[in-house]
C-alpha cells in the first residue's frame, strides 16, 4: 500500500464501497504542550464482510472501537491508515487519539502571538490534511455531515462550519492558558461536506458583525482577526462584498446560498491567498490585512479572492469535484466568475485588465515548461495535488471558461451552471456532467472545443502577417499561430484585432475587427483595405488565452511613444507582448526595461504597475547580460527615482514607484534617499511612510549594502509583533554578505529548533535570493545543490515546494560556469527524489536556459 500518498485508483475503490459517512468529533484543545486530543466516531454503511480503511497520519491512537469491539491500535494503525475489515450494514468507528500542531500552515496551525503569547488556531484541510487533524475518509467524494464539539480555553471564541453557538461552562475541565476555565462549544451538524472544507478556528480572535440577506432570509456574518489587529478588520467592506456577490451569484446561479451564515477570518501564516471552508472561509493575514496603506492592486486584489471564495460555496462545495483531476473546474470556475463579479459589483471596472496582466500571464509562463499539463489531466495521487495548484489550473482554465461563455453566449453558460448546480447539490460530479449541462443550455456540441482548449498543454503565440501598398493600405492581412513544438496543435480562437493611431501626442483605436481563428494561418480579409496602423494588436481586449508578438512597426511605434498610450487593457496588452517576447529571447530585455520605465507613469491599471515592475526586475537581474546588470540596474532606478518624484502627491503610481525603487536601487547614494525617507529627513509629499513601508525602504538599503543587522534591530524594536518578525528575518536575508547569505540558507536547511514557521521561511528564501547584482550569490550554487534534498525532505508539500522555487538559482544563469549541466547532473543523481521536487528542478533548469538564450539576446 502506498498509506500516506492516497492514489487514485484507491480512492474510487473506497468511495464504491463507502458513499457517504457522518462525523462527531470532540477537539479538546486544552492542553499543554504541541499535541491536541480528539475523539471522533465516524458512522457510514458498507457491503457486509467488507474491508476499508481510515487516513489518520501523525496521530498518538489511544483508542479504535469497530462496532463495539475493541482493535489493538498498534496493529490496525500502520502507516498512516487504520484497517477496518468484516464491516457491517451500519458501521460505527470510535477513535481516540492525540495530533500534533503543525507550523507549515497544513492540519491544525497554532500560532503564538511574540506580543502577549496568546494562542491562534486555525484549520487548512486542503488537499488531504482532515485526516492530520482527525480520522477519516480524506477524499472529495465521500462526503459526510460534520457535528464538531470543542473544549477552550473560556477566554477564546470558536468558529466552525455550522453557526456558532453560545459556549458553556466545561466545570470538571482546566486549562494552563488564561484563567484555567474551558468552554465548549457545540455545533449543530452540517449537511454533507468533503472534508478538505470542513473546518475549525479557535483562539483569542476579535470579530466585528454585519449582517446578509440572501434567498433563504438574513444570515449572521463576522469578520474575525488577532485582536492586535482588530482595528485592521475592514468588516465594513468585507461583508458588503459579500453582500453584492451573494445577491449576484443567486441570481445567475439560481439557486440559493446554501449554508446558513458566513464568517472570514484572517488567519496568521498562511500558505494560500484563501480558502473556501464552508461558512468560515480562511483569508491570509500576510496578504490580505492590511495595516499599512495598500496598494489600488492589492485593494482589488483582496476584493477578487472575497468574491472568488464566495462562489465556490456554490462551485466546489454545493457541488464538488469526484477527484483532484477536476480541482481545475472549482478553481477554474471560481477564477473565472470572480473576475467577472469583481467587474460587476465593486468600483474595479478593469478587473479583466487585472487578470491578464497578473495571473495569466503567470500561467503563460508555466504553460511553457517541459512540466506543462492540459487543464484537464490526470492527479495520479494525493502527493500529485500540490502541483496541481497551479496558475494553468486557475487562470488558463478561467480564460478556457471565459471562451467558452463567448462561445456559446454568456446566458446559456450561466443556464448550464444553474441546471449543473440544481442536478448535483450536495453531491459530486465531473467535467463532463457539467459539459452536458452547458451543451443542453446552448444547444450546440462542446467535444472539439473541450479538445482544443481543455485536454492540449501549451500556449500558441499570435503574430500578424502583413502586406501593405506604397501608400500604407493593407493589402493582405491574416494572423499566423505558431505552436510549441512539444504540443503542435492549433486552437480555435475568437479574437479582437485593432489598429491604433499616433497622432498628436495620443494614440486612438481607428479601426477594429472581431474575427475568427483557426489554422497555422488563418486570413482576416475584414483587414484588407484599412491603413496600415502605428499600433497593431491582434488580440486587443485580451479575448484569448495565447501570447502575442508585435510586428516592428508596432515596435517602433512603442519604443518611440508608449507613453502616450492611454487605454488600461491597450497599456496592459503591449506590455505583457513585450514581456514575453523578452522571455522568448525575441525582444532585448533593454527594451522590455525601457517600456515599463516609459508607462509607468500613466498606467492606468495598478495591478499592470505592479506586475510589470515586478517582472521588469527579472528581466534585469536575469535576462539583462551580467556585464550590463549595474549600469542598467542604476539607470532604471533613477527613472523610477523620478516617477516617484513626479506623481501626484498621494497616488498609486507613486507609492508603485517607490516600492520598485526600493527593489532596483542599487548604489549607496541611491540608498541615502532611502534612508532619508526613512529617518525624515526628505518626504515625498503626500506619502506617509508607514510600518510596511519602512521594511521596504530598510531592505533596499541592506540590499545596497548599506543597512545590515544593527539597523534590522531597531526597525524591529519598532515593530515588535509577529508581522515585524517576519519581515526582519527577510530583510536579514536580503543583508548584502556572504555570512549573511549563509546565514540566511542555514536557517532554513540547517534550523537550530526545527523548521521555522511557514511564512518565516518564505521571508527567508525571497530575501535571500534578493541581490542588486545576482553573482554576489553564486558562491552559493554548489551548497544548493549539495543540500537540497535535505531541506526539502524536512519540509515536504507546500512549504518545501515554494521555498525551492524561492531560492533555485535562476539567478546564477550566466554567471556559473555550466550551471545547466549541473542541474541536470542532479535530475540524474536524484531520480528517486519525491515527484514535486523533480518537477521544481526540471522547471528551474528550463528557465536557467530561456535566461541564457535572453542574455545573448540582449547582449
Amino acid at each position: 500500500m502506498p498509506g500516506t500518498n492516497l492514489t487514485k485508483s484507491e480512492a474510487a475503490d473506497r468511495a464504491a464501497l463507502i458513499p457517504s459517512a457522518a462525523y462527531d468529533i470532540m477537539w479538546d484543545f486544552t492542553g499543554p504542550g504541541d499535541t491536541f486530543r480528539t475523539t471522533t466516531t465516524v458512522r457510514f454503511g458498507a457491503p457486509e464482510g467488507a474491508s476499508t480503511f481510515l487516513d489518520c497520519i501523525g496521530a498518538t491512537i489511544a483508542r479504535i472501537d469497530l462496532n463495539g469491539a475493541s482493535l489493538d491500535p498498534a496493529s490496525a494503525a500502520t502507516d498512516g491508515r487504520i484497517e477496518l475489515s468484516d464491516l457491517a450494514a451500519h458501521n460505527t468507528v470510535i477513535i481516540e487519539a492525540e495530533f500534533a500542531y503543525r507550523t507549515d500552515g497544513q492540519g491544525i496551525h497554532r500560532f503564538v502571538d511574540p506580543e502577549d503569547g496568546e494562542i491562534y488556531l486555525y484549520s487548512q484541510f486542503a488537499a488531504a490534511d482532515a485526516r492530520a487533524a482527525f480520522p477519516c475518509f480524506d477524499q472529495p467524494d465521500i462526503k459526510a455531515t460534520f457535528a464538531i464539539e470543542v473544549l477552550a480555553p473560556a477566554h477564546w471564541v470558536v468558529v466552525s462550519n455550522s453557526p456558532t453557538p453560545e459556549p458553556t461552562l466545561e466545570a470538571m475541565a482546566s486549562t494552563s492558558v488564561g484563567d484555567g476555565t474551558v468552554n465548549r462549544w457545540a455545533f449543530a451538524p452540517t449537511v454533507p461536506l468533503p472534508t478538505y472544507v470542513a473546518a475549525v478556528v479557535a483562539g483569542p480572535y476579535a470579530w466585528a458583525e454585519g449582517s446578509l440577506r440572501s434567498r433563504k432570509g438574513p444570515l449572521k456574518a463576522r469578520v474575525y482577526g488577532r485582536k492586535n489587529l482588530a482595528s485592521h478588520l475592514d468588516a465594513e467592506e468585507m461583508i458588503g462584498t459579500v453582500q453584492a456577490g451573494m445577491t449576484l451569484y443567486e441570481k445567475v446561479f439560481d439557486t440559493e446560498y446554501p449554508y446558513e451564515k458566513y464568517d472570514q477570518v484572517f488567519v496568521p501564516e498562511y500558505n494560500l491567498g484563501a480558502m473556501e471552508n464552508v461558512g468560515c472561509v480562511t483569508f491570509s493575514e500576510d496578504q490580505l490585512l492590511f495595516r499599512s496603506r495598500p496598494s489600488d492592486a492589492e485593494r482589488e486584489r483582496r476584493l477578487n479572492i472575497v468574491l472568488h471564495e464566495l462562489s465556490h460555496m456554490w462551485f466546489g462545495n454545493l457541488v464538488t469535484m469526484r477527484w483532484w483531476d477536476d480541482l481545475w473546474l472549482n478553481e477554474s470556475f471560481a477564477e473565472f466568475v470572480g473576475t467577472w463579479a469583481t467587474e460587476q459589483v465593486t468600483q474595479w471596472k478593469d478587473a479583466w485588465v487585472t487578470f491578464g496582466a497578473s495571473r495569466k500571464s503567470v500561467a503563460y509562463i508555466q504553460d511553457q515548461w517541459p512540466t506543462t499539463h492540459a487543464i484537464v489531466t490526470e492527479v495520479a495521487d494525493i502527493e500529485a495535488t500540490v502541483s496541481a495548484f497551479d496558475m494553468i489550473t486557475y487562470a488558463k482554465g478561467a480564460s478556457a471558461l471565459k471562451q467558452l461563455a463567448a462561445h456559446v453566449g454568456e446566458d446559456a453558460f450561466f443556464q448550464g451552471v444553474a441546471a449543473y448546480l440544481k442536478r448535483h447539490a450536495f453531491g459530486n460530479a465531473t467535467l463532463s456532467e457539467f459539459l452536458s449541462e452547458v451543451e443542453a443550455a446552448a444547444g450546440r456540441p462542446l467535444d472539439a472545443w473541450a479538445a482544443a482548449w481543455l485536454e492540449t498543454p501549451g500556449v500558441t503565440t499570435l503574430r500578424p502577417v502583413i502586406a501593405t501598398d506604397d501608400a500604407g493600405v493593407i493589402t493582405s492581412f491574416a494572423v499566423a499561430e505558431d505552436v510549441p513544438a512539444a504540443y503542435p496543435v492549433q486552437r480555435p480562437h475568437r479574437v479582437t484585432i485593432a489598429g491604433y493611431t499616433h497622432h498628436l501626442g495620443r494614440f486612438e483605436r481607428t479601426w477594429s475587427v472581431v474575427a475568427p481563428l483557426d489554422g497555422a494561418v488563418s486570413d482576416v480579409p475584414a483587414v484588407v483595405g484599412k491603413p496600415r496602423p502605428d499600433l497593431l494588436l491582434v488580440n486587443d481586449v485580451d479575448r484569448t488565452y495565447a501570447k502575442a508578438h508585435l510586428d516592428d512597426v508596432s515596435l517602433a511605434t512603442i519604443a518611440a511613444h508608449l507613453g502616450d498610450l492611454g487605454h488600461a487593457m491597450a497599456q496592459a496588452s503591449v506590455l505583457d507582448a513585450l514581456w514575453h517576447m523578452c522571455r522568448d529571447a525575441a525582444l532585448p530585455a533593454q527594451r522590455y526595461i525601457d517600456a515599463v520605465l516609459t508607462a509607468l507613469p500613466g498606467l492606468a491599471n495598478s495591478e499592470a504597475a505592479e506586475s510589470h515592475t515586478r517582472t521588469m526586475v527579472v528581466a534585469l537581474t536575469r535576462y539583462v547580460p551580467p556585464s550590463q546588470v549595474p549600469a542598467v540596474s542604476r539607470s532604471a532606478a533613477e527613472s523610477l527615482w523620478a516617477t516617484a518624484d513626479a506623481a501626484a502627491p498621494g497616488s498609486d503610481v507613486q507609492l508603485q514607484a517607490l516600492k520598485a525603487y526600493a527593489r532596483v536601487a542599487s548604489t549607496a547614494d541611491q540608498a541615502a534617499r532611502l534612508g532619508a525617507l526613512l529617518d525624515g529627513s526628505d518626504s515625498l509629499q503626500g506619502l506617509e511612510i508607514d510600518t510596511d513601508l519602512s521594511w521596504d525602504l530598510l531592505a533596499g538599503m541592506a540590499a545596497c549594502g548599506v543597512a545590515g543587522e544593527a539597523e534590522v534591530a531597531a526597525r524591529l524594536e519598532r515593530d515588535p509583533g509577529a508581522v515585524g518578525r517576519r519581515r526582519a528575518a527577510g530583510t536579514r536575508a536580503v543583508i548584502a554578505t556572504p555570512e549573511a547569505k549563509s546565514a540566511a540558507w542555514g536557517a532554513l536547511v540547517h534550523p537550530a529548533d526545527g523548521p521555522a514557521p511557514n511564512a518565516v521561511q518564505y521571508e527567508i528564501a525571497l530575501g535571500l535570493a534578493r541581490a542588486t547584482d545576482p553573482a554576489q550569490l553564486s558562491f552559493l550554487v554548489p551548497t544548493f545543490l549539495a543540500e537540497l534534498r535535505e531541506y526539502y525532505a524536512a519540509n515536504e508539500g507546500w512549504v518545501g515546494a515554494r521555498v525551492v522555487r524561492y531560492v533555485f538559482p535562476t539567478w546564477a544563469a550566466g554567471r556559473v560556469e555550466g550551471l545547466d549541466d549541473s542541474i541536470e547532473g542532479w535530475l540524474a543523481d536524484n531520480a528517486d527524489a519525491p515527484s514535486v521536487l523533480l518537477k521544481i528542478v526540471r522547471e528551474g533548469l528550463d528557465e536557467v536556459r530561456r535566461a541564457l538564450a535572453a542574455q545573448a539576446a540582449s547582449a
